[in-house]
C-alpha cells in the first residue's frame, strides 16, 4: 500500500481543510483512492486530488466515519448538497470553504465555548456526585459492618445466655439427682436401722422370754405320769372345785362389806 500526500497551496481559505486523499498502487501505473474508491493514473493523481468530485468524496467519507472536524455535522435529510451543524443547528453548504467559515464564526465559537463549560460543569457535578456516592457507599458499608458486628455480638450474647441456661438446667438436674440419691440413701438407712432394731429387739425378747422351771406350776404338775387312776383324778377335780367355791364365797363377802360401808 502506498500513501501519497501531495502538498498544494489552496487559493481559498479552508480549501484544503480535509487534506489530500490516500492512494494505493494497483500496478501498471494505476492507483486507487482509499476514501472515494476512484482509480487514476499516476500522472492524474494531483489533478484528481483537487477536483470537486474528490473533495465531496472526502467530505462524505469523513461524515460516514465521524472524523473531525466533520463529526460536528450531519447530512441534511432533504438536500444532498447541504449539511446541518449539530452544535448550532445551522445549514451549511457541503464545501470545505463554507464549513471552515462556519466553524470560524462567532456563533459557532460561542456555542462551542458554552458547550465546553456545560460539559466541565457536568463533569464537576458528576465528580461531586460520585464523591458523595462514594462517601455514602463508604458510610453505608460502615453502617452495614456496624449492624453486622452488632448482630454478631447479639448472637454471641444469646449463645452465652443459652449456655448459662443450659448450665443452670444441668446444675438443677444434678441437684435433683443428688437429692433423690440422698433421699433413697436416707430411706435405705432408715430401713436398715429398722431392720437392725427389729433384729436386736427379737434377740432381746428371745433372751428375756421367761421359761418356768420344771415342776414349778400352779397345778403342782411335776411332769410325772398324767394317766393315773380315776379315783385320784376325781379327788383332784374335787379339790379344785372346792377351792374355787371358797374363793367365790370370799369375794361375795368382801363385796357385801364394801356395799354396806358405802350406805
Amino acid at each position: 500500500m502506498v500513501n501519497k500526500r501531495m502538498a498544494t497551496t489552496g487559493k481559498k481559505e479552508g480549501n484544503n481543510l480535509l487534506g489530500l486523499p490516500n492512494f494505493t498502487e494497483l500496478g501498471n501505473g494505476r492507483f486507487k483512492c482509499l476514501e472515494t474508491g476512484h482509480e487514476v493514473l499516476s500522472k492524474d493523481i494531483a489533478s484528481y486530488s483537487h477536483s470537486k468530485k474528490c473533495r465531496l468524496g472526502l467530505i462524505d467519507f469523513a461524515l460516514s466515519n465521524n472524523k473531525p472536524p466533520l463529526n460536528m455535522f450531519k447530512q441534511h435529510p432533504l438536500c444532498r448538497s447541504k449539511l446541518i451543524c449539530k452544535l448550532t443547528g445551522d445549514n451549511v453548504n457541503k464545501s470545505e470553504e463554507h464549513i471552515w467559515k462556519h466553524m470560524s464564526g462567532k456563533r459557532f465559537l460561542n456555542k462551542l465555548e458554552q458547550e465546553e463549560e456545560e460539559k466541565l460543569l457536568c463533569h464537576g457535578l458528576e465528580g461531586e456526585e460520585s464523591l458523595h456516592e462514594s462517601k455514602s457507599a463508604d458510610g453505608g458499608k460502615k453502617d452495614r459492618m456496624k449492624k453486622k458486628k452488632k448482630k454478631k455480638n447479639r448472637v454471641k450474647e444469646i449463645d452465652e445466655e443459652k449456655l448459662q441456661v443450659s448450665k443452670s438446667a444441668d446444675g438443677a438436674k444434678k441437684d435433683r439427682m443428688k437429692k433423690e440419691n440422698n433421699k433413697d440413701k436416707g430411706i435405705e438407712e432408715v430401713i436398715s436401722e429398722v431392720r437392725k432394731s427389729s433384729n436386736e429387739n427379737s434377740d432381746t425378747e428371745d433372751e428375756d422370754f421367761w421359761m418356768p422351771p420344771a415342776g414349778d406350776r400352779w397345778d403342782n404338775d411335776d411332769g410325772g405320769d398324767r394317766w393315773g387312776s380315776e379315783s385320784e383324778q376325781g379327788t383332784e377335780e374335787g379339790d379344785v372345785i372346792g377351792t374355787l367355791l371358797i374363793c367365790n364365797s370370799t369375794l361375795m363377802m368382801n363385796a357385801m362389806t364394801i356395799i354396806c360401808s358405802y350406805y
